[in-house]
């Protein structure tokens, strides 16, 4: 067999097989959901797994959290709800540009979406801390963080 066509065959097959396996990969991409009484937070079918979801106990002052954006991923939504007596401020930062994504209060028995399309300020990858502070009122509720390659 000549050595062109045997090339030509093992780049048409593993072209194919990269076709069925992206095609694999959005087939099963589930829509991931977090539910806290009779609310749901629902994020896009183009979200990645690296997704946040944090139950808040009410048992810490301040507490934090690691999150990662992955290059390519620069829309990010924040939805927080708030099921205990006292408001919480959530700030998410990046960690080594020290960019504030994020930074809202929820009131007492609230629920706050926000979205930022990479856009004011702009959403790097990379590393990310997320921090509830409420102080003494020990933050009670739930934050949900995920990122998207299309816009919310």
């Amino acid at each position: 067999m000549d050595k062109n066509k045997v090339m030509k065959i093992i780049v048409t097959t593993a072209s194919i097989l990269l076709i069925i396996g992206v095609s694999s990969a959005l087939k099963n991409n589930v829509d991931l959901k977090s539910k806290e009484e009779n609310e749901t937070f629902e994020s896009s079918p183009e979200t990645l797994e690296d997704t946040l979801t944090w139950d808040l106990a009410g048992d810490k002052v301040d507490p934090e959290k690691d999150y990662s954006v992955t290059v390519g991923y620069p829309h990010i939504k924040l939805n927080a709800k708030n099921t205990g007596a006292h408001s919480f401020r959530i700030e998410v930062k990046h960690n080594s540009k020290n960019t504030v994504i994020f930074n809202a209060s929820v009131a007492a028995d609230a629920t706050v979406e926000l979205v930022n399309n990479d856009s004011m300020p702009l959403v790097p990858s990379g590393a990310y801390t997320v921090t509830i502070y409420g102080g003494t009122g020990l933050p009670k509720g739930q934050v949900l963080l995920t990122q998207s390659k299309a816009p919310y």
